[in-house]
């Protein structure tokens, strides 16, 4: 059983990028305050021990739950001069896809309305964007949700007897990150990876073969990231 990805709802949300519940949550959260943020991750952090993971690595998942209220910057590279940066500062997030360092695709999502930006007919990278609103969910991608955690969590314990756990530090776009990575006992022995960093940014997702690692981050967002 693939141990980071217990079911396909949760590898979508959490890893592979497509159609997740992020503007709700986003919506509803808003800004956090310090003690909201703690009471999600504490959250977590109990459904994971309730569940029968080891307490490290039900920490780590609690420190992945502060990823949905932080704010950030991260850029992932891609095959053939393509990169993602997403950025978030709740409520509001923006993903970009681009190539050779031109945006050619957006996903914005500012004061709980989505909007997708897609270059017109015609248009080339580089060229500004048209925009629209949309009812389509924003992928999860750098951020995940507490409630995909929680069901991550449940599902991992069961696969317990088909993988072994390991928490180990490790440093990602010049970030301290800490990543949990459980390692298959069967077949070739392959693992599945998560780091997050302090804040629970998503640095690196290594699930089923698929592998997003981050090559930038900051902690702030530049003046004008969510305007359309």
């Amino acid at each position: 059983m693939p141990s980071l990805r217990p079911s396909p709802g949760w590898l979508r949300t959490a890893a592979a990028g497509v159609a997740a519940a992020l503007v709700a949550t986003a919506a509803a959260c808003g800004p956090d305050e310090p003690d909201a943020a703690d009471e999600r991750a504490e959250q977590v952090r109990q459904v994971a021990i309730d569940a029968g993971l080891p307490a490290d690595a039900a920490e780590v998942l609690a420190v992945a739950a502060r990823g949905v209220s932080a704010t950030f910057q991260i850029s992932y590279p891609g095959p053939d001069g393509t990169s993602l940066v997403v950025a978030q500062e709740p409520p509001n997030r923006r993903i970009d896809a681009l190539e050779a360092g031109l945006v050619v695709e957006s996903q914005v999502l500012v004061d709980g309305v989505a909007y997708r930006c897609e270059l017109p007919d015609g248009g080339r990278p580089g060229d500004a964007l048209r925009c629209q609103r949309t009812s389509a969910a924003l992928p999860g991608t750098g951020a995940f949700t507490p409630e995909a955690l929680e069901a991550f969590a449940d599902e991992l314990a069961a696969s317990l007897d088909a993988v072994d756990l390991e928490v180990e530090e490790r440093t990602i776009a010049g970030v301290a990150t800490t990543c949990l990575i459980a390692t298959h006992r069967a077949g070739d022995a392959t693992a599945d990876t998560i780091c997050v960093g302090p804040d629970g940014a998503q640095l690196l997702v290594e699930v089923g073969g698929e592998r997003r690692v981050a090559d930038a981050y900051s902690d702030t967002v530049p003046a004008g990231t969510f305007e359309l």
